[in-house]
Order: C-alpha cells, then sequence, then structure tokens
C-alpha cells in the first residue's frame, strides 16, 4: 500500500513542479505528458494479477488466440456465448486476428487508450491536470476504469458525447452513447440524460426523483420480473443475498458525503444560479446509489458520473483549478475542505484494500514480466 501512495504523490510533484514554470502553456504540456507516462507506465506494464479484471480479459484474450474456428472467422462475427459486448468482440477479434497473439496486448493496448483519454479529459476541464490526476486517483476512479475495460471504453466515449451534449448537439451525442453502448450495455441508460436535464433544477425536483428512486428499490426485484429477467445472473445474485451490499453501502455514504460539502461550498459562495446539467448528475448518481443498495451491479451506471461530480466539487473548492469554475476562491475553507477529501478517499482506500482486497487488487503491485513464456493467467475465476 505504501508503494501506491508513494506513486501518488509523483503526480504532487508533477503539479509542484509545473508551477515553477514561467510559461502557462509550458506548464501545461509538461502535466499532460508526465501525466500520461506516469498513468501508461502504471498501468500499462502491471503485471495481469493487478486489479481485479485484468486475469479474466487476459484469459479471453489468451482462449482466442488459441481457437483455430476464432481464427479463421471473420471479426464481425458475434458469439453469443462470450457473454461480451459486440462491440469489444470485433475489437478483439481484430486485436488477435491484425495485430498480436500476445494474450497481454489487451491489458497493454486497453491503457494506453484510457491513459490519454483519460489524460485528455481532464485537461478539457482543469487547469492544474496533475492535481486532478493525484484526487481521481485517491479516489479510485483511475483504478476501476483501468480494471473494467469494456466500460472504461464506453467512458471514453461519454467523454467526448458529453462535450457534444453540453454545445446542445444532442443527435453527435446520442450516436455517440449508442456507440459506447456496443462496449457496455449500461452506457444505454446515458440516452436519457438529456430528457432528465430538462427538468428545472430545484429540491422540490430532486426529492422526487429520490422518492421514485427509494420505490423503485423497494420493488426492484418485482420490475425486473415483470420485464422477463428473472433468470439474469445478476437477478439470481441479489435474490439469493438477500441483504443490503455492504458496497452499495459505502458508496452512498461516500456519494452523499460528497454531495453535503459541494451543497455547502455552494451555499458560502453565494451563487444562486445552479448549472442544470451538473445539477441532474449529481442527482441521478445518488438515485443510482439508492437502488444499488439491493442490486448493487446497476451501480456501474455512476462510473460514467463519477469523474464530472469530481469536477464539480473542484469548482467550488478549488476554482482556481477548473476552466469553468463555479465560485470564487474562498480564503481557507476550500483548502480544509481539500484535506478532509484527502482523508476521506485515503480511509476508503486503505480500509477496502485491508478488509475486501478482492473488490480491486492494487496490491501487491507488479511488472509484469515479459520474459516469462508462460503466466498465471488463470489464477483468479472469470
Amino acid at each position: 500500500m505504501v508503494i501506491i501512495f508513494l506513486y501518488f504523490t509523483l503526480f504532487l510533484a508533477v503539479h509542484f513542479l509545473a508551477k515553477r514554470f514561467h510559461s502557462t502553456e509550458t506548464a501545461r504540456q509538461f502535466e499532460i505528458v508526465c501525466c500520461f507516462l506516469l498513468l501508461f507506465i502504471f498501468f500499462g506494464f502491471r503485471d495481469i494479477t493487478v486489479l481485479a479484471d485484468s486475469p479474466a480479459y487476459y484469459r479471453f484474450y489468451y482462449r482466442k488466440v488459441h481457437s483455430l474456428a476464432y481464427l479463421n472467422d471473420s471479426i464481425f462475427t458475434f458469439r453469443l456465448f462470450d457473454k461480451f459486448e459486440y462491440g469489444f468482440q470485433v475489437l478483439v477479434h481484430f486485436l488477435v486476428k491484425y495485430v498480436s497473439k500476445n494474450p497481454y496486448t489487451i491489458i497493454f493496448l486497453s491503457s494506453l487508450v484510457i491513459s490519454i483519454g483519460e489524460v485528455w479529459f481532464v485537461a478539457r476541464h482543469c487547469k492544474d491536470i496533475a492535481k486532478m490526476c493525484f484526487f481521481m486517483l485517491i479516489a479510485s476512479l483511475f483504478f476501476t476504469h483501468y480494471c473494467i475495460i469494456r466500460q472504461a471504453l464506453a467512458i471514453l466515449l461519454f467523454y467526448i458525447a458529453f462535450d457534444y451534449f453540453q454545445k446542445g448537439k444532442l443527435w453527435k451525442y446520442e450516436l455517440l452513447i449508442l456507440c459506447a453502448g456496443l462496449f457496455h450495455y449500461s452506457a444505454y441508460f446515458l440516452l436519457l440524460l438529456p430528457l432528465i436535464c430538462k427538468s428545472k433544477p430545484s429540491w422540490r425536483n430532486a426529492l422526487i426523483a429520490i422518492g421514485i428512486s427509494v420505490f423503485l428499490a423497494a420493488f426492484v426485484f418485482e420490475v425486473l420480473s415483470l420485464l422477463g429477467l428473472r433468470d439474469h445472473p445478476y437477478y439470481k445474485a441479489a435474490v439469493q443475498k438477500s441483504t443490503i451490499s455492504i458496497v452499495g453501502v459505502a458508496d452512498c455514504v461516500l456519494l452523499s458525503f460528497l454531495l453535503c460539502i459541494i451543497a455547502y461550498a455552494h451555499r458560502i459562495s453565494g451563487k444562486i444560479k445552479v448549472d442544470p446539467v451538473y445539477f441532474w448528475i449529481c442527482v441521478t448518481a445518488m438515485c443510482v446509489s439508492i437502488v444499488s443498495l439491493v442490486l448493487y451491479p446497476i451501480a456501474r451506471i455512476n462510473e460514467y458520473f463519477w469523474p464530472l461530480i469530481l469536477f464539480m466539487l473542484f469548482k467550488y473548492i478549488d476554482p482556481q483549478a477548473m476552466k469553468e469554475p463555479f465560485s470564487r476562491p474562498i480564503p481557507g475553507t476550500h483548502r480544509l475542505l481539500q484535506v478532509v477529501i484527502v482523508l476521506v478517499f485515503s480511509t476508503k482506500m486503505i480500509g477496502i484494500n485491508a478488509f475486501r482486497p478482492e473488490w480491486q487488487h492494487y496490491t501487491p503491485y507488479k511488472f509484469y514480466r515479459f520474459d516469462q513464456e508462460r503466466h498465471n493467467f488463470n489464477i483468479y475465476r472469470q
């Protein structure tokens, strides 16, 4: 765990070094390059035992490489029993046939693409790029994104689509979300975001939405049963568990805490108008978190929202670090809030590593051994 926190400090070092540059643009380019290299080297050369889903993707690629029928088929062939979305199946098939038959390819190339996409998105919204990367790391967002490769590709498409959404180019937004759904079905929920954001931001509407989510959480199994999803693995697992999800409770408490800080910072900043898009993203994330208490897999939807919630938080508590702040700096208060957030996120990481290390499995960290011919790719269950 010490290695992980030392890795985090490298981003703070980049942040403070960038402040020494006289040219703002030079400092910005320095941060972009350094953050990309730090992310790509750490995640792109990780061992397959690092991050919970890495062995599953490695094994999937390994099996396809050793299937003669697979190699002879068209890359556009859909295989129902692979249980992966069509876009991801096509991507893997293309990589196996035309790029490399080394199963580590899926880890290496996905890390390259995710690193580029994450740094681009942070740089598009933030002035202090390395500082924001630090907070996204300590909040476990990056660890999750590099772990859930299929959904991470969908998240990157959402990043691009969100820019069109803010500009009012909804047809481009919807098209990109449909493409994102080809990599992870959870992205299709984002098709509703323009409709949700049309509602007027107010406490009354927020409470109505949260009330609906509480009702849905109470009767979620009946709703899924009516939709014919009784045989779905997630439905069966949740019914058999018959208890509230512990990780769902932890996520809900953390999200509630961050939203309370946002509300407090909004109040003391004296700003009257609320950004409707960010407001409804926060409310929607809270509603999803409530339903996830009884059906935790639905929490995957919030993976699209967490970076934006973190951005919204910093638009209030550290407006100088953002390109489009919501308020002016609040002397003393914003630094205290940042320290509190670091402590909360650090406590969460340490707690997960101590009591539920299998949730993310980022320790012990090891680099991949390219000199070995065989690897324990089947070390964990898929």
